[in-house]
């Protein structure tokens, strides 16, 4: 037993390993910034999502409404049509027009005029979400990713409970407004050559598996569900209970983040666990709610998992698209995915939650929570299909290192090697001796045997002779 704990606190602390703050680069880190300002900025004060019917809003309900319902459409129309090499020139001009609605919309007292400007940074902000989420994916390594979404979510749920507890509406604009433009001037920072250069553009490219494409079903459900339906429950229940039931959901958001990166450090299949978290989390918790007129103490529980199902899945998605759209250098898996996630999902989602908050009656919400767990536990049923040979072979496991590796180094996935230990056995089989990979990587010798050792281990192979077998079909003639 204190070997297998010795042995989980020594692979926390591998430089390979994605939650490793070694992997964090200086040169990313405007995007990285943006990401967890800006992100944390929509989603706590423009989108419905946070929006509770008993608290102060920078922007009304309603509004939010109509916002992140735009938001959310713009965003998949703007992921068609900007290129990685034009998100330079759109992000400067999305940022300008947010900049500018928000200044008139809060400048004029016509509520014609408010919406007009609301509309038109929500337009503004679609285009944003896509000219940051393409540096997100193309450039930022994954414990850059992984830092970044679990940040940013881990900030909208400190903010929301900032909200919660009394901060009165000029202060909470003045926080708004602020936040929106420290995010905003990191653009000023960005490099076009950042996501126009791939450094893997001569390598080759993995072909990606259908069955990835699952991943999609995986992200609709999180949004139609969990932020949907899932939150309308919370506002009928938030509008009868007060504040305390909102404060004990964002704190169930913040306990998602740190369960996130636990996760990510100390098991294999951290995305089949976390996508079982997800869902597990939000079935108990909306069950716990149908029953809460009998037991009325289950309202805690109910808020707890609500919030932290929620928060895993959001961080889950986003993380799930940075690492498999880089690892195919696929702006095809990108676009689908913020097409399902804001049509399928994300409107879908707060369609059905706005008619469950709307009608607002014990029954519904009763009715609607029980719905929701079974469909929920319905999609726990299916991941094991996704945690098949191939799917996890493929970017599973490299959604545990630092980043994805190139295309030479496919053939090594399936056996969870490390960086070093792919880089031996990659020059092995080029023809190179343990002294001149030594003289190569550079590192000592002694250490070249080791992770040759190491390596032949997780191979289930004794000898270079053997190694050369296993991977005669990719040896280049």
């Amino acid at each position: 037993m204190a070997f297998t704990y010795f042995t989980k606190v020594k692979d926390i602390l591998d430089p390979d390993n994605v939650v490793h703050p070694n992997g964090l680069r200086r040169k990313n880190a405007p995007y990285i910034i943006i990401w967890i300002l800006y992100y944390a900025w929509v989603v706590a004060f423009t989108t419905w999502w946070t929006a509770s019917p008993v608290s102060d809003s920078s922007f009304e309900t309603q509004i939010r409404s109509v916002m992140h319902f735009i938001n959310l459409l713009s965003s998949a129309v703007f992921v068609f049509i900007i290129r990685r090499e034009w998100f330079i020139k759109a992000v400067r001009i999305g940022a300008f027009l947010i900049i500018l609605s928000i200044v008139l919309f809060y400048s004029f007292k016509p509520e014609g005029l408010k919406v007009v400007f609301a509309i038109t940074g929500s337009l503004a902000i679609g285009c944003i979400n896509i000219c940051i989420l393409i540096p997100f994916v193309f450039t930022l390594n994954n414990t850059e990713k992984l830092y970044a979404v679990v940040s940013s979510n881990a900030l909208v749920q400190i903010i929301s409970l900032i909200n919660e507890h009394g901060l009165s509406g000029l202060a909470e604009q003045i926080l708004s407004f602020a936040m929106l433009l420290c995010s905003l001037s990191a653009v000023l920072l960005f490099k076009k050559e950042d996501c126009v250069k791939d450094s893997r553009e001569s390598a080759e490219k993995p072909v990606m598996n259908r069955r990835i494409y699952l991943s999609l079903l995986f992200n609709c459900a999180i949004a139609i569900l969990c932020k949907g339906a899932g939150k309308g429950v919370l506002n009928i229940a938030g509008a009868g209970l007060g504040y305390s039931l909102l404060s004990l959901y964002y704190a169930g958001g913040l306990v998602g983040c740190l369960i996130y990166i636990l996760v990510y450090a100390f098991t294999q299949k951290a995305f089949i666990w976390l996508g079982n978290i997800t869902f597990s989390s939000v079935a108990i918790g909306l069950l716990c709610n149908a029953f809460n007129p009998q037991v009325p103490w289950l309202s805690v529980p109910f808020s707890v998992l609500l919030g932290l199902g929620n928060t895993v899945g959001m961080i889950n998605m986003y993380y799930i698209i940075g690492v498999i759209g880089k690892k195919y250098d696929s702006m095809r898996y990108v676009r689908l995915s913020i097409l399902f996630i804001g049509i399928f999902g994300g409107v879908s989602g707060i369609a059905v939650g706005n008619l469950i908050s709307m009608v607002g009656t014990s029954y519904i919400s009763i009715s609607a929570s029980i719905v929701s767990a079974v469909v929920m536990i319905a999609f726990m049923f299916v991941s094991p299909i996704m945690e098949r040979t191939d799917y996890v072979n493929d970017w599973g496991l490299e959604s545990k290192l630092t980043d994805v590796g190139g295309g030479r180094f496919a053939m090594f996935r399936p056996y969870a090697l490390s960086k070093r230990e792919t880089e031996v056995c990659d020059l092995l089989l080029q023809g190179y001796t343990l002294r001149q990979i030594s003289a190569i990587l550079p590192i000592s010798y002694s250490t070249v045997n080791t992770y040759c050792t190491s390596a032949y281990r997780k191979l289930g192979i004794n000898s270079r002779t053997e190694l050369l077998l296993m991977f005669k079909e990719h040896i280049k003639e």
